[in-house]
Order: structure tokens, then C-alpha cells, then sequence
């Protein structure tokens, strides 16, 4: 399944690249009407099938997070009824647990096979990718070690873990109407571009006020570098702008990529198909 991941992503890069180089040499020439359009089509099965793939794996990562907050409740309760370790694994390893149910799977295997309790547990964690989840198991490993009372320990886990959970909820309904300002300020910025783009930009070029006396030639600036500075702008604010609704919103930078893509794609479809309307037009 990685190796399909892996190709599946290659596939789509080198497809997206192919478009955008033959758009951008090819068809520039010959029809400029299409070259937004294919701009558009190339940067989406360029960037959006990678992101989708690297998202899927952080939510992947957050879903092991939550049901590692029930896993440890069912330990402690298997525990707390006088079942022993290996027995409270072994009934646990027959819920499901969504994503997180493979590597219980592995973790009572490994107690089943004679491998410590410790060595398991850290190799469930590594296998996790997670740092709340390490973390929590490094907790309970001292616990184990120590001899202290581990149903008491994994009881403390959850409801810290239940805790962040519940602090991270109250942050995200908290930033909402920040995260929609962010990208009502996006929006109205590709708004200004627009305007002067098809309004100022036409006025200051050199056809218009070539002839005046009162202006140097050698000071205009042609109509095209303005474009290509307002499209590099938008990629600019589109991806930082998305990676700071993503940190408000789920306190990760790396879930912002999703609204990276997203507004970078959508600002550029507006720009660019303003200015070729504009220039149909006239």
C-alpha cells in the first residue's frame, strides 16, 4: 500500500509538471486563453494528490491519538477487574480500535512471544509516530518499572490525554471567526489585485503614457511583470496564510497545507481568469 502511495504520488508530480512545462512553452504561443486554465488543471494534480496523501497520514496520526485515549481505558478497566497484563492485552487486542487496532494487535503479539513489556510498549509508541502518545508511554514504562500501580497510571494517562483533547476542541471553537477573517482578508486581497490589475495597471502602461513628455521611457514598467508580481504575491500569501489557519485552527502547521493548496489554487484561478476576461474583452 506505501509503495502505491509512494508511485501514486511520483505519477501525479510528473504528470502536473509535464502539463505546466507544455502549457507555459507550447500553448502560451498558441492559445493564450487556455494557459490559466491548464495553469490550473497542472498546479492541481501537481500539489493536491501529494497533500492529500501527507493529510490523510496526519489525520491518520490524530485518529491513533483519540483511540489511544480509549485503549488505555480499557486496559485500566481490564486490570481494575483482576484480569492480569497479558490478559487485559489480549482482551483488548479484540476491539476495534480504527486505525490504532493494527498495532494493538502487534503490541499483545510481541507480549505473546516473550518479549518484555517495556521493549513492546516502545515499539508500539515508535510505531505510532506520535509525540502525545510517546510521551504517554514513557509515563507508563516508569510506572512498570518502579512497580508502582499501572491501572492507576493508565487512568492518569487517559484524562490527561481527555484533558488536551478537550483544551485543543474549546481553541479550535474558540479561533473560528478568526479562521474565517483570515481568509475574508485572502479573498479581499485578491480583490485589490483584480482592481489593479484591470483598472491602474492598463493606465500606467508604456502604450498609454509612452507619448507624454513628462515620463522617461526608461522608468515604465510593462503590464506583463506586474502580473507575474501580483501571481507571485498571491502564491506568497495563499501558502502562509493557510499554514497560519491551519496552526489556529488545529495547533499544527502541517494541517494548514490543505488550506495552503486550497486558497493559493482558488487565487490564482480568480486572478488569472480576471486578467484574460480583461483582455478578451478589450
Amino acid at each position: 500500500m506505501k509503495e502505491f502511495k509512494y508511485l501514486f504520488e511520483v505519477i501525479s508530480i510528473v504528470i502536473g509538471v509535464v502539463i505546466l512545462g507544455i502549457n507555459n512553452i507550447f500553448v502560451a504561443e498558441i492559445i493564450p486563453f487556455l494557459v490559466p486554465v491548464l495553469n490550473v488543471i497542472g498546479g492541481i494534480i501537481l500539489v493536491v494528490p501529494p497533500t492529500l496523501i501527507f493529510y490523510t497520514k496526519y489525520r491518520t496520526k490524530r485518529e491513533m491519538e483519540q483511540r489511544f485515549v480509549g485503549f488505555v481505558m480499557d486496559m485500566a478497566d481490564s486490570i481494575n477487574s483482576g484480569m492480569t497484563l497479558p490478559m487485559a492485552l489480549e482482551h483488548c487486542s479484540n476491539r476495534d480500535y480504527s486505525s490504532l487496532t493494527l498495532l494493538v494487535n502487534d503490541l499483545n503479539a510481541q507480549v505473546n512471544w516473550g518479549i518484555p513489556f517495556e521493549k513492546a510498549l516502545k515499539n508500539f509508541a515508535r510505531a505510532t509516530r506520535s509525540r502525545p502518545i510517546r510521551r504517554s508511554v514513557t509515563t507508563i514504562i516508569e510506572t512498570y518499572k518502579v512497580g508502582g500501580k499501572i491501572s492507576d497510571t493508565l487512568s492518569a494517562v487517559s484524562k490527561s490525554m481527555l484533558t488536551i483533547e478537550k483544551i485543543n476542541k474549546e481553541r479550535r471553537s474558540s479561533v473560528y471567526s478568526q479562521v474565517i477573517m483570515l481568509f475574508l482578508i485572502f479573498f479581499v486581497f485578491i480583490g485589490i489585485l483584480i482592481i489593479m490589475q484591470v483598472s491602474l495597471i492598463p493606465v500606467l502602461s508604456p502604450e498609454e503614457i509612452g507619448g507624454l513628455a513628462l515620463v522617461s521611457q526608461t522608468t515604465l514598467v510593462p503590464a506583463e511583470l506586474y502580473t507575474e508580481t501580483f501571481i507571485f504575491f498571491i502564491i506568497i500569501q495563499g501558502f502562509f496564510a493557510g499554514l497560519a489557519v491551519g496552526k489556529m485552527a488545529e495547533g499544527t502547521v502541517a494541517a494548514g497545507l490543505k488550506h495552503s493548496v486550497f486558497l493559493i489554487i482558488i487565487g490564482y484561478a480568480l486572478f488569472s481568469f480576471a486578467v484574460q476576461f480583461q483582455i478578451s474583452f478589450l
